[in-house]
């Protein structure tokens, strides 16, 4: 295996010129969810949701807000999502850091349909494909430590046994894994979502899912950029080759612990997280709400589904560090992490980084991070750069999160022009 010092700045590269998969929202793995929130420039979005604000227009319209406290106005915000019977918002958390302003966190609704538990405000959920991040934190640690490099192809860092499905691999590179153009095609798709629906207790392997993917059609070639759960999963058996450790360990031991993520684990499959600060998450099938706040994380592996449990305020912790470069040793590899390929603009996104995506709102707002759907959640993570906010956001169900989403960059937006 080759040995670096500090990662290599990514390598522009073609962007794909097809639109990427969506996958059903039975169990909600892939990070497409943004296509259906964010894209309130397109008629059907902007007449489902009238009340979604125009971000851009907060700035014009809201002269001297950065003097008022934000902490009501966001308040108000969350406890309207959640009376909007439409919504399908079950509870909903907020944590907002921004200059000027303390820190503020908020919940609305419940926590447990069930036993009617309110919503708080450092309830723990299931983050989705947020958990790429910390996985690619943790890759580009080992890079720095010279385990293998970005720029090595899968044969140098995978046994045969593991790239014998992918007759491409020896053209795919841990970098292509990291910022998703490795071209491997993806396993999550309708049947498998209605498989987790049916079955929500099951346990997948990695090598179901990796066979899953082999036996799926490309969908695009080596360096185009094609969001799949696959480069993530391969990711984690990466990690696994070099340390001798389950990928989870590694994150636990690399990120989770140095960061003091007291309310952020990696449940093992087969186990169910017990805790009254545990958020419920729904999804609506049909006419039934179910709960599948138990589905289990090997759903998903490295690649997130429910394989994260966290909090807001750790997931805005997370990020700080990650992007200030305070997890790595090298200021190279956090500017390699956030250094992003430009992509398709898929209802807002355009870029991704080394798990990290980049955003433009209408009106030039930007926000870089990354936002994740598990069974039954949808979780955000994001920082505004020239605005210098971080925003963290779960809400407990599948359903369409910008009641909450935009009055809330609207209201910040406001508050630091």
């Amino acid at each position: 295996m080759t040995s670096h010092s500090t990662p290599q700045h990514p390598r522009p590269r073609r962007a794909a010129t097809h639109p990427r998969r969506r996958t059903a929202a039975a169990a909600g793995v892939a990070a497409s969810a943004l296509a259906a929130l964010l894209a309130v420039t397109g008629p059907a979005v902007a007449n489902a949701q009238p009340h979604a604000p125009a971000v851009a227009s907060a700035a014009a319209t809201a002269h001297g807000d950065h003097a008022r406290p934000i902490g009501p106005r966001l308040q108000a915000i969350l406890d309207r999502a959640v009376r909007t019977r439409s919504a399908g918002i079950p509870g909903v958390a907020l944590y907002v850091r921004m200059p000027g302003q303390r820190t503020w966190s908020g919940a609305a609704g419940k926590a447990n349909l069930a036993s009617g538990a309110p919503m708080r405000a450092g309830d723990r959920f299931r983050a989705g494909s947020i958990a790429k991040s910390f996985v690619a934190a943790a890759t580009l640690q080992l890079v720095e430590e010279g385990k293998f490099g970005l720029d090595d192809p899968l044969p140098a860092v995978l046994p045969a046994s593991d790239i014998a499905r992918f007759p491409e691999a020896g053209g795919i590179t841990v970098r292509m894994l990291l910022d998703h153009t490795s071209g491997l095609p993806e396993w999550d798709d309708a049947a498998f979502d209605r498989g987790v629906a049916a079955h929500p207790h099951r346990r997948y392997t990695v090598d179901q899912l990796l066979d899953r993917a082999a036996a799926m059609p490309r969908t695009s070639a080596p360096g185009q950029f094609n969001y799949t759960n696959t480069d993530y999963n391969v990711l984690g058996r990466v990690i696994e080759h070099a340390t001798g450790k389950s990928w989870r360990t590694v994150v636990r031991e690399r990120i989770l612990a140095p960061l003091h993520l007291a309310h952020t684990s990696l449940p093992e499959p087969g186990t169910i997280p017990r805790g009254r600060d545990i958020a419920h998450g729904y999804q609506r099938m049909g006419a039934k709400v179910y709960d599948f706040t138990n589905v289990d994380s090997s759903m998903a592996d490295a690649a997130g589904g429910n394989a994260l449990l966290t909090s807001t305020e750790d997931l805005s912790r997370f990020l700080r560090a990650a992007l200030s470069g305070r997890l790595f040793q090298h200021p190279e590899t956090a500017a390699a992490m956030r250094t992003f390929l430009p992509t398709p603009n898929d209802h807002g996104r355009i870029g991704y980084g080394l798990g990290l995506e980049r955003y433009m709102l209408p009106g030039g707002v930007e926000v870089i991070g990354h936002m994740g759907t598990g069974a039954g959640y949808r979780a955000f993570m994001f920082h505004l750069p020239a605005q210098n906010i971080d925003l963290s956001m779960i809400i407990t169900s599948t359903a369409d999160p910008s009641p909450v989403l935009f009055p809330a960059l609207k209201v910040l937006v406001a508050a630091a022009s």
